[in-house]
């Protein structure tokens, strides 16, 4: 078992998930391999978040402000680009945090879904309809464009 830096919810990340084992409440899956922390999902995004100079909570409000995502709002994590969408209430434990690489979709069932980022030779398997996973991943694009039209205005 790996151990990992708990500040560096980065790029590499795939997918973050809660893990009730012993200490750790996290699971982390990179490009790299399988990571787990004493954070809770939430605590480790809140980190990230503040590398950029915000909170989690910040990052929330704003988009619920800016774009009206009012549930499973999506998370704009750092300016370049670094976003992450829930694939049910954060406060839920079967909540997991898809981050923006490309990946395909397969129904298992009405309610569960395969994720498979293929270039990387990982799955997952979620607890929620595809049509859900479909919607979020479209808000969080919607999400990263709106932002970067903002930046791009500012820069001129």
């Amino acid at each position: 078992m790996k151990k990992y830096d708990e500040h560096l919810i980065d790029r590499s990340v795939l997918f973050v998930e809660s893990y009730f084992e012993t200490e750790r409440k996290s699971k982390i899956v990179t490009k790299d391999g399988v990571f787990y922390s004493r954070d809770s999902v939430v605590t480790l995004i809140d980190k990230a978040c503040m590398m950029f100079a915000s909170t989690y909570e910040g990052r929330v409000k704003a988009t619920r402000h800016n774009l009206k995502q009012h549930k499973k709002t999506t998370l704009l994590i750092s300016e370049d680009g670094l976003a992450a969408y829930p694939t049910k209430s954060p406060n839920d434990p079967g909540c997991v945090w898809i981050f923006n690489h490309h990946y395909r979709l397969e129904t298992i069932a009405p309610n569960r879904t395969r994720i498979l980022f293929d270039e990387f030779n990982v799955s997952t398997e979620v607890n929620v309809s595809i049509g859900i996973l479909q919607k979020q991943r479209s808000r969080m694009y919607e999400m990263i464009y709106y932002y970067s039209n903002v930046r791009e205005r500012n820069s001129q």
